[in-house]
């Protein structure tokens, strides 16, 4: 008598409580709250000084941000100083470049739309801000990129949460801790500039390192070179918070509605590939 083949074993289903999975509808709907607000607990108790140095770190990466996709070289320091070289790096804008090239090829090679985007949008507006942006208005959106980059760039930590990236970017767990970050520091920005347009606190004038009385403060250089009113400093950045938290809500709304398989044939045809899904 002739023996049954073997049966291929049954496909082991994804955990619904997977914290490294990104298609249970449990942990996009828990995860993010959660530990968004552990983060804000951590932060309002005595043990939130430990968070100062990541929020500080955060300002002068944002001013940072603007410098590198300006074609500038700089170095964000966790102390209050970004060192910002005066002139257009060739090198720097190759191999920026170069890195956002390997995340769309990565992303292209793995069939996940998020990384191609990501890296096309970067790429666009790296060649603008190096060829195009004036060098007065570099700099203003450098200085205005610290403050500037505690909503966007925090905002941003915690949008990711929900992209799956190319595995050779080992995006799983370690998104957790950057979403406790940027949560951290996103409700710390908002909080206070909600304070200073309410006149509970004061524009930050001044720096960290050589305090108020420094001229060279970001807030200095926005009223005295740029003639930036404090009415238009304390309305620009409030709305760029309101705005960061809104695409957060968007963004977190758009994940758990499941908005994002309306895309995926979408994005399949343009790539002409079928993109890797994971059904929960």
């Amino acid at each position: 008598m002739d023996s049954e083949p073997p049966r291929a074993p049954p496909e082991a289903r994804e955990s619904p409580y997977d914290p490294k999975s990104f298609d249970s509808p449990v942990i996009r709907a828990a995860a993010p709250p959660l530990v968004a607000a552990a983060a804000m607990m951590v932060k309002a108790s005595p043990l939130g000084f430990l968070l100062e140095g990541f929020h500080v770190w955060i300002h002068e990466v944002g001013h940072a941000s603007v410098a590198w996709l300006s074609g500038r070289p700089a170095l964000p320091l966790p102390f209050g100083w970004t060192n910002v070289e005066p002139d257009k790096s060739a090198i720097l804008y190759l191999a920026m470049l170069a890195a956002l090239g390997v995340l769309g090829v990565s992303g292209w090679r793995e069939r996940k739309a998020w990384p191609m985007l990501l890296a096309a949008a970067l790429a666009a507006v790296q060649a603008f801000m190096t060829w195009r942006l004036s060098e007065d208005r570099a700099h203003l959106w450098m200085i205005f990129g610290g403050v500037g980059g505690e909503f966007y760039l925090s905002a941003a930590m915690v949008c990711l949460f929900y992209f799956e990236f190319p595995e050779k970017f080992r995006w799983g767990s370690c998104r957790y801790v950057v979403l406790f970050i940027g949560a951290a520091s996103f409700a710390e920005s908002y909080s206070f500039w909600k304070k200073v347009r309410s006149g509970v606190e004061a524009i930050p004038y001044g720096s960290m390192i050589n305090g108020e009385d420094d001229g060279g403060g970001d807030m200095n250089i926005l009223a005295d070179d740029y003639h930036w009113t404090q009415h238009q400093i304390v309305f620009t950045y409030n709305h760029l918070a309101d705005a960061c938290l809104a695409t957060v809500v968007v963004v977190y709304l758009f994940f758990n509605l499941r908005l994002d398989r309306v895309f995926r044939p979408l994005l399949a045809r343009w790539f002409s590939a079928g993109l890797v899904t994971t059904e929960p």
